[in-house]
């Protein structure tokens, strides 16, 4: 803006120089002045800040990457407080690790991004993570700040799929927006077919990261289902199949379960996050894992299709 500005201030010096010289000499003309360059009025479009990674090991220790506009400072938030920060490369490629761990608990981690002449920019999306006990392991999803579409599984408990070697995976079936989305992994570039009780519900293709995302076009009613994801190739052959018991809870609780009932548990879910949407807080996680004892042995560490009892207190 102030080479802009000068450039102004330089055209029309130019312009009086010549209309003096006009007068001055009387029967010439001065040529036709140089328009100068007018000042840009609008910003240029900036990218946002976004997550694409976030790894956290079982001592807290974090590594985090993503992307945002070249050249910008970007602050990894934790909850209200700055967690640390780090620049962008001539790409607008970040990796930040974090020089101390995470400490136990429950984290909401965001990110807001500075370029000069701009104002702060916050990624549109948040971390949602629980730190466990040393030597557990952690679950992250990312989710939309305004709480719409679907949410992601940037990391799980248990060993990856790949490290199982297994090439299809259903990471997260998640309502809370209220429309059912359901998400995974799968080859990249992939097809992947999904079918509730072997009804086809739709398909999705898995992009350079493998992930795959599928929000079908006709709800689910409520009920107890089988959800079946395959993978198939170009001549519609299934190469992996993985299916799992599903649960589409009525669309009254979409956004909490009832004391005293029972839970299905979904991909995507921990103890934290049932505790949270059934009694408002995720630290009441060890009443359900105490309920539950039977079948839990580590509060960590909770499977698709398990049953959970949640109690009335």
């Amino acid at each position: 803006m102030q080479k802009s500005i000068l450039m102004v201030i330089a055209g029309a010096a130019i312009l009086a120089g010549a209309i003096g010289a006009s007068v001055l000499i009387g029967q010439e003309q001065s040529p036709p002045p140089t328009t100068a360059q007018k000042p840009q009025t609008e910003k240029a479009e900036v990218t946002p800040p976004t997550f694409d990674v976030v790894r956290v090991n079982h001592e807290g220790n974090a590594v985090m990457a993503g992307r945002a506009h070249p050249g910008s400072t970007v602050e990894v938030l934790d909850g209200e407080k700055i967690f640390g920060s780090v620049k962008t490369d001539a790409r607008g490629e970040w990796v930040f690790v974090p020089d101390h761990a995470l400490e136990v608990g429950e984290h909401k981690l965001g990110l807001r991004m500075l370029l000069e002449g701009h104002d702060p920019v916050l990624s549109d999306h948040i971390v949602l993570m629980r730190v466990p006990e040393r030597g557990n392991d952690v679950l992250a999803l990312k989710v939309r700040r305004d709480g719409s579409g679907p949410s992601e599984v940037l990391q799980k408990p248990g060993p990856s799929e790949a490290a199982k070697g297994v090439a299809l995976a259903i990471d997260n079936v998640d309502y809370g927006s209220g429309r059912l989305s359901i998400s995974g992994r799968a080859d990249n570039g992939s097809t992947v077919q999904l079918y509730v009780d072997n009804r086809f519900i739709g398909r999705a293709k898995a992009d350079e990261k493998g992930r795959w995302t599928l929000t079908p076009k006709t709800d689910i009613a409520p009920g107890n289902y089988k959800l079946r994801a395959d993978q198939v190739d170009e001549n519609m052959k299934v190469t992996h199949r993985v299916e799992i018991p599903f649960q589409r809870a009525e669309l009254g609780d979409t956004s909490n379960l009832v004391p005293g009932s029972f839970a299905v548990v979904q991909p995507g879910n921990s103890l934290w996050r049932l505790a949270r949407r059934t009694y408002g807080k995720g630290v009441r996680y060890h009443a359900i894992f105490e309920a539950n004892s039977d079948q839990i042995k580590n509060a960590d560490l909770i499977y698709p299709g398990q049953v959970l009892r949640l109690p009335d207190n």
